[in-house]
């Protein structure tokens, strides 16, 4: 576990210097992400999440971002094979590092592709009873497009798979308003 605090202490380190030499830029946005149901006898379920991002482009093909996020819009509803009893899913918090392969152009459009490392905890709180938290870590990658609207202003869509293992796959997309400074 000890690595990889050390590669992600490595790359907030290395993002602040570079933000200060490179084209640095700050978002917020929201993700509607669905995961496979382990609590509630469907299918899937969906939860929204806030997310931050910091991050910077080294040059006009690549860039490393720092990412966290929390629920906003948990998931509740009857837990599988207890009717009548409720739970609510959220990921308390969720953060990582991650590197841009993007595709520079002249327009105001950059796709790219992202890959990198998500670590999360998260908690099912069940009425009258308690709440149980776990913590993972899983590979993530995604692929996205960033709108340049101003010098400054810019807007970024994306679809991101934050999680694929144990049977439990936690992916969708987000929105995010982007300052670059």
């Amino acid at each position: 576990m000890k690595p990889i605090w050390g590669a992600l202490a490595g790359l907030a380190l290395g993002s602040g210097a570079m933000c200060a030499h490179a084209d640095a830029y700050l978002s917020l946005g929201y993700g509607h992400h669905e995961q496979d149901d382990r609590f509630f006898g469907g299918d899937r379920f969906d939860t929204g999440d806030v997310i931050v991002k910091l991050g910077g482009l080294v040059n006009r093909w690549f860039g490393v971002e720092l990412r966290a996020g929390t629920t906003a819009d948990s998931n509740k509803d009857d837990l599988r094979g207890l009717p009548g009893v409720e739970g609510e899913y959220r990921m308390r918090y969720f953060y990582g590092a991650y590197a841009r392969l993007n595709w520079a152009n002249s327009s105001f459009i950059t796709p790219y592709v992202i890959g990198g490392y998500t670590q999360a905890k998260e908690e099912l709180k069940v009425d009258n009873v308690g709440s149980e938290d776990d913590k993972w870590h899983d590979t993530s990658y995604g692929a996205g497009l960033d709108f340049g609207l101003a010098r400054h202003f810019g807007v970024n869509v994306e679809y991101m798979f934050y999680r694929d293992k144990d049977n439990v796959t936690i992916k969708g997309p987000s929105a995010s308003a982007v300052w670059k400074f």
